[in-house]
C-alpha cells in the first residue's frame, strides 16, 4: 500500500559523492523536526563518481528517502523522473548543492500560504565573481525580453508547487530549461508565481562547474525555446 504524503522533494545529483549525504540527512531531519509530511526523492543521473552508493544506502537507513540513477545527464530530466515516481500532493525541486534545510522548509512554509500558487526561490545577492554575475544578468534580461518574465532569477529554486498545477503545466524539458518552461507555462496559464529570496546560496561541497560556456550553452538553449514554443508553434 501507498503511503500518502504532502510533500514530495526531488532533486538531481551529479558528482556530489562528498556533500549528498550530508544534505540528504540535514533535510531529513529538519523536516522531520518540523513534522512535515515528506518524501525526498534523490535522481542521480550522468554522474561519475559514487553518489548513487551513497544516496541508496541513505534510502536503506530512512524510508521516505528513494534513490533513482539514470546513466543520462540533464537537470530537467531528474527532476521529471523524480516526479514520475514521486507520490505527494505537492512538489517541490531544488538544486541540493545549494539550497540548505532551512531555505527549504521556508518555501514550504511559504507555499502553504496559497497552495493554488507557485512558489520560486530567488538569490537574495547574486554570485561575487564578476564574470559570473554578468552572465547572469544577461541571461536573465534576455529571458524577460523575449517572454516578458518579470523576474530576475529564471533558475532560482526551491520551487514549489501542486500536483494538480504539474499536471496544467505539462514540463518536458530535460535540460535547464525546465526553470524556464515553468515560469513561462505559469505566465500563459495565469498561475500566480510568490517569490521568496534565499538568502544562502553557498555551495554544501564540490566545485561550481559554470564558466562562460555555460552562459553561451544557456543563451543557445534559450533561442532554440525561443523558436520551438513561438515561431515553429505560430
Amino acid at each position: 500500500m501507498k503511503k500518502i504524503v504532502d510533500y514530495s522533494i526531488v532533486f538531481p545529483v551529479m558528482n556530489q559523492s562528498d556533500h549528498i549525504e550530508r544534505v540528504i540527512r540535514a533535510y531529513h531531519k529538519l523536516l522531520t523536526k518540523r513534522k512535515i509530511s515528506f518524501e525526498l526523492v534523490a535522481v542521480v543521473n550522468g554522474t561519475t563518481d559514487n553518489s548513487f552508493t551513497i544516496c541508496q544506502n541513505v534510502s536503506k537507513t530512512f524510508d521516505n528517502v528513494k534513490a533513482f540513477e539514470l546513466k543520462e545527464g540533464g537537470y530537467g530530466l531528474g527532476i521529471l523522473h523524480g516526479f514520475a515516481h514521486s507520490e505527494g500532493k505537492y512538489l517541490c525541486y531544488l538544486n541540493c548543492a545549494r539550497i540548505n534545510a532551512e531555505d527549504l522548509v521556508l518555501a514550504l512554509r511559504e507555499f502553504e500560504k496559497d497552495k493554488n500558487d507557485i512558489v520560486h526561490g530567488v538569490r537574495a545577492s547574486r554570485d561575487s565573481v564578476p564574470w559570473r554575475k554578468l552572465g547572469s544578468n544577461i541571461y536573465n534580461t534576455y529571458c524577460q525580453l523575449l517572454f516578458s518574465l518579470k523576474t530576475n532569477d529564471i533558475n532560482g529554486n526551491p520551487n514549489v508547487f501542486s500536483r494538480a498545477n504539474f499536471e496544467k503545466l505539462k514540463l518536458t524539458y530535460t535540460d535547464s530549461m525546465i526553470d524556464l518552461q515553468l515560469l513561462d507555462r505559469a505566465r500563459q496559464l495565469k498561475i500566480k508565481v510568490r517569490e521568496i529570496e534565499i538568502g544562502n546560496y553557498t555551495r554544501a561541497g564540490g566545485i561550481s562547474t559554470s564558466n562562460f560556456k555555460t552562459i553561451f550553452r544557456l543563451i543557445k538553449e534559450v533561442t532554440i525555446y525561443f523558436f520551438k514554443t513561438r515561431v515553429k508553434k505560430s
